[in-house]
């Protein structure tokens, strides 16, 4: 059923997408996209964290509270009073910052019943993106170990000045000769 409760965060990214796809659509038709969907997008971007939130994170924290007044404290909501919630917070928003067509460039995507239909297959994209952040101590990487040192032998070392000097007997007398007064130093 298209009308069913939805989390906050759903109905956020379900208003993301909306106003993303404008941008991306005006670009793909090689138009300009209307002023400020850019910043918006920047600045409204739910991916860029592991946890709920937005890349500007007081874009997230006034969609959270303005939901959570309006819908009383509830952090879920219908689809179909989310995406009338959803244009109303765009319409909030709109102004220096993110210019004046969040609300058009919102409504040349969805309306109320595709809005309502989007949010079961966002809500199993961040249900399938949440499983793959989780983390079990067997998914950790493993202490980082020392590895066990050696000094090389003196058959080792002649060996790597035979491919470094090949070619250049000159300089693989000097390394032979430093590699004599190491050792007797040593």
């Amino acid at each position: 059923m298209s009308d069913q409760p939805w989390d906050l965060f759903v109905i956020y990214v379900n208003a993301y997408y909306a106003v993303q796809e404008a941008y991306d659509s005006a670009r793909r038709n090689w138009e300009r996209p209307a002023p400020g969907l850019d910043q918006f997008c920047r600045d409204a971007n739910p991916f860029l964290w592991d946890e709920h939130g937005s890349a500007d994170e007081e874009v997230f924290h006034s969609f959270s509270r303005r939901f959570l007044d309006t819908f009383e404290g509830k952090s879920e909501c219908r689809g179909m009073d989310g995406y009338a919630f959803a244009r109303s917070w765009l319409e909030s928003l709109e102004g220096d910052a993110y210019g004046t067509n969040l609300v058009s460039s919102f409504d040349s995507i969805t309306d109320e019943h595709s809005f309502a239909e989007a949010c079961e297959p966002i809500a199993h994209q961040l249900a399938a993106r949440a499983m793959r952040l989780e983390r079990t101590p067997q998914d950790e990487p493993l202490p980082y170990e020392e590895p066990a040192t050696h000094t090389p032998s003196t058959a080792d070392i002649n060996a790597v000045i035979e491919l470094l000097a090949k070619g250049d007997e000159n300089f693989a007398a000097v390394l032979r000769a430093r590699l004599a007064s190491d050792e007797e130093g040593a």
